[in-house]
């Protein structure tokens, strides 16, 4: 038994190398999904590496971190001075970074794309707990002998170089509460910031100057004058400061570098979804293949039952080619994986968007996870085929062709008939389910997804028939014979057609059911900015909410010719009832609005009006009605961990639903009343026209006023949406790349079908050839062969991409995605581009069959 398992190991062996062309497509397909998963795995290491490299730089050497405590935002200036002065402590050094925007001296701002500017802490190496900067140009920051001098600072070498700062410059910094002007008198080398990224460092005493509240320290590092008694030093602080978080410099940086990777597993998980994408569609190829290649060996296995192979050695041995397919295409997998991450690098930063240096992230795990991933799912798309080479009789090695026998289609067609039928009741039920919650609706339209998806595959070759024939016959009409006799091949075989076609069918209806949402938000921002902005102009940062504009316009912009009703928005960690208008994790916040906020956003009062003033909040009609709120109520605002004061608000009005205001407003009065001063900033303001100057006019006057600002931009309601219209391009960008590889992975394998097709039909083709038929015919006839399995495959993934992608947005219209939009033009590059990819994945099969010698064939 052994003698005779060696043999078969041998056979298998002797297979994988002398069919070479047949197999190695497959191991493509298995290179492709194994690549993914590595090159994501590999991508998110990277990112990691260089994050704990910046975090283990900036706790080396500190015993003790201190930072606020959880009702807190900075640390009193007199624990400060007391622990720099404690027995037991060498040094103490603040920690803290402030975003900023930079500017020349004429006020014109530096636009930092992708990047940041930031102010940091210098100190020299003999002061610095942990690394000193390495100054390579010019010298060290020296701090101003008085408040009003202008500071020195010294810069990241790599972003002076790419802005073109020169040593000397004067640059302006602003921040959400000042501005200041600073002398560049030195530049360091940092390895973290990226070359589009501006990190000024400045001496101590300027920065808290600039940037902390008085008597206050944002957080602080120390060093023990005994390493050995770091942990007591520890120990004392926490009993003798209980108010304070008080750790190791092990234990701060250990926790800093959860929280990065926790925050970068996203990146890794929506990586390597679409990698097990890439192999969900590898899969149906490579099944597809070993099937093939199993028919086509049907007198191979059945001298070898006739030479005494069991069913199980046959089965097995099918599973070993399987086996070392998957090996070699997985750790080819890897290689690809490490090309990717280095293309992606290189994009990245020819797109001004570079990565600080972190190598390219290669781990033990990024490889074995790969292969182990690869190996299996090879050996499972396998299984089949090979269960189905064990049950090959022996009397088969009589037949004189290796073609694939017909095999009935009722069994698969009535279990995905039943399967489709699930699905549809499924999604059905989902729509209806008015009531239920969002998430579970959704659940059950994914449910629905993935049913049909399986009923399709099973019913496929049923449903080719009355489709594919037809079409086929269209197609080839004005070919003549060669087009017969494609549509009649494709009708040969319909669970080869389908099966090819689904792989393609897969990966555009994804694509369509992204394009759906893409078509939808878009139109969402644009109605909603159309409709719902009633502002003529915005006021807002560089990137609309994430960076505040100074509180004192609201003081300045009425002062302006033209301007008429003035409203600004912003929000705070503010409870109402107990409740956040929204909150991830710990963390909420709640609207806070100044003004009347109808002068910023449309609004219909249904009870009450719309102006805060005084202790007043708004709310909209279901969050009213689900809480039970009528005007003139009393509810309780309170801001959890930044302050213990409670202020009782009255419920000044109810207005319908709105796209932008989802929850409760807080009016201003109560914002300032229980939060930390200094932390409700404006995050953008809403200006009206009064009407004696024109609309061109008022943005001219507009940004006259604010260009002293910096960081306010002057935008139209056009200008909002353009600016998130680009985002949503940005987005599909993306998901469009990474979804073309399950589109790559299905042209291989139709590639790969038509290539073993042409190997199957050898004999057959050498009879076309020896009766007449041209070279130029049987290209014509395996080209159109493939046309129409592509356009097959399209159709299916048009339709349920359509019908799932209108599924999904119809449960999730309560979202703010009310309108479903078709997105008809790409529906249609979809057919033709399955037209062109039909032509392009037949071209090498098409030539290799043209080429086939007429009597070898038939000797064959």
């Amino acid at each position: 038994m052994a003698a005779g398992s060696r043999a078969m190991t041998k056979v298998s062996l002797r297979n994988v190398g002398a069919h070479k062309l047949r197999l190695s497509l497959t191991v493509l397909a298995v290179v492709l999904g194994t690549a993914f998963i590595a090159g994501s795995m590999m991508f998110t290491n990277m990112l990691e590496r260089t994050f704990d490299s910046a975090l283990a730089t900036r706790y080396e050497n500190a015993d003790v971190v201190v930072e606020p405590g959880d009702n807190a935002s900075a640390v009193p200036r007199k624990d400060f001075d007391e622990l720099a002065q404690r027995g037991g402590v060498e040094k103490v050094n603040v920690s803290g970074m402030v975003i900023v925007v930079a500017a020349r001296t004429n006020e014109q701002a530096i636009q930092t794309r992708q990047g940041m500017s930031m102010s940091t802490l210098y100190y020299a190496p003999d002061d610095a707990i942990g690394p000193s900067p390495d100054i390579v140009e010019g010298r060290a920051p020296e701090p101003r002998p008085v408040t009003e001098g202008t500071a020195e600072v010294i810069l990241n070498r790599n972003g002076a170089e790419f802005y073109d700062i020169k040593l000397g410059e004067e640059l302006i910094i602003v921040d959400t509460g000042a501005r200041q002007t600073v002398t560049v008198v030195g530049l360091y080398d940092d390895e973290v910031t990226q070359e589009t990224s501006l990190s000024f460092r400045l001496p101590e005493s300027d920065y808290l100057d600039f940037y902390v509240a008085d008597e206050t320290v944002p957080g602080m590092t120390l060093k023990a004058s005994d390493r050995n008694g770091a942990q007591g030093l520890v120990d004392s602080m926490m009993r003798d400061y209980p108010e304070l978080s008080v750790r190791t410099g092990e234990e701060a940086a250990k926790k800093a570098s959860e929280s990065v990777r926790e925050a970068l597993s996203f990146v890794s998980y929506f990586l390597i979804a679409f990698g097990l994408v890439g192999l969900l569609v590898g899969t149906f190829l490579i099944a597809n293949t070993f099937s093939m290649i199993v028919a086509q060996r049907t007198k191979e296995f059945a001298l070898l039952r006739a030479l005494g192979a069991s069913r199980g050695q046959i089965t097995r041995s099918v599973s070993l080619e399987a086996f070392i397919v998957g090996l070699i295409g997985s750790a080819l997998g890897i290689g690809a994986g490490v090309g990717m991450v280095a293309a992606i690098k290189w994009l990245l930063g020819s797109y001004g968007m570079p990565l600080p240096a972190g190598g390219l992230g290669f781990s033990t795990d990024a490889a074995l996870a790969p292969i182990v991933v690869g190996v299996i799912v090879t050996m499972l798309s396998a299984w089949a085929p090979a269960r189905q080479a064990g049950q090959v009789q022996p009397v088969e090695a009589m037949r004189s062709s290796e073609s694939a026998a017909p095999q009935p289609l009722t069994q698969r067609t009535v279990i995905g008939g039943v399967l489709i039928a699930l699905g549809v009741a499924a999604a059905v039920g989902g729509l209806l389910w008015v009531d239920g919650r969002t998430a579970s609706r959704a659940m059950l339209v994914g449910i629905a997804a993935v049913a049909v998806i399986a009923g399709v595959f099973l019913a496929g070759p049923a449903m080719s028939l009355p489709i594919v024939p037809p079409l086929g016959r269209i197609i080839g009409a004005p070919f003549g014979t060669a087009g017969k006799l494609a549509s009649t091949n494709t009708q040969r075989n319909p669970r080869r057609t389908s099966a090819t076609a689904f792989a393609l069918m897969l990966g555009i209806a994804l694509v369509n059911i992204i394009g759906m949402f893409g078509a939808s938000m878009k139109y969402s921002v644009d109605n909603v900015a159309e409709n719902e902005v009633s502002a003529e102009y915005v006021l807002a940062g560089p990137v609309l909410g994430a960076f505040p504009i100074p509180n004192n316009l609201m003081e300045r912009i009425p002062e302006v010719e033209g301007v008429g009703d003035v409203a600004a928005y912003t929000e705070a960690p503010l409870t109402v009832n107990g409740e956040y208008s929204a909150q991830v994790g710990e963390f909420g916040s709640t609207s806070v609005l100044y003004g009347d906020p109808s002068d910023l956003i449309t609004m219909d009062m249904v009870d009450g009006t719309s102006t805060l003033e005084g202790n007043t909040v708004i709310a909209p009609r279901e969050w009213a009605e689900a809480r039970g709120w009528s005007v003139g109520d009393t509810v309780t605002v309170a801001a959890p961990g930044v302050s213990p004061e409670v202020v009782e608000a009255t419920v000044e009005g109810i207005f319908e639903n709105s796209s932008i205001l989802t929850a409760v407003v807080v009016s201003e009065d109560v914002a300032q009343q229980i939060s930390v001063p200094g932390t409700v900033n404006i995050i953008m303001l809403g200006v009206s026209n009064d009407g004696t100057v024109s609309s061109d006019q008022l943005r001219k006057n507009l940004e006259q006023a604010v260009k002293s600002d910096i960081v306010v931009q002057v935008q139209s309601k056009d200008d909002i949406s353009g600016e998130v219209l680009d985002l949503i391009d940005q987005m599909l960008f993306i998901l469009y790349a990474l979804l073309s590889l399950a589109v790559v992975i299905a042209v291989l394998g139709i590639v790969n079908t038509l290539t073993l097709s042409v190997i199957e039909r050898r004999q057959e083709i050498g009879m076309l050839r020896a009766v007449g038929t041209h070279r130029r015919q049987v290209r014509i006839m395996i080209i159109l062969e493939s046309v129409q399995m592509a356009f097959f495959g399209a159709v299916l993934g048009i339709v349920l991409g359509l019908s799932l992608g209108w599924a999904f947005l119809t449960v999730l219209a309560d979202q703010g995605l009310d309108r479903i939009v078709i997105p008809w033009s790409l529906v249609g590059w979809m057919l033709l581009g399955s037209v062109i990819v039909g032509i392009i994945a037949a071209l090498w099969p098409a030539n290799r069959a043209a080429k086939t010698p007429p009597l070898d064939a038939i000797a064959d």
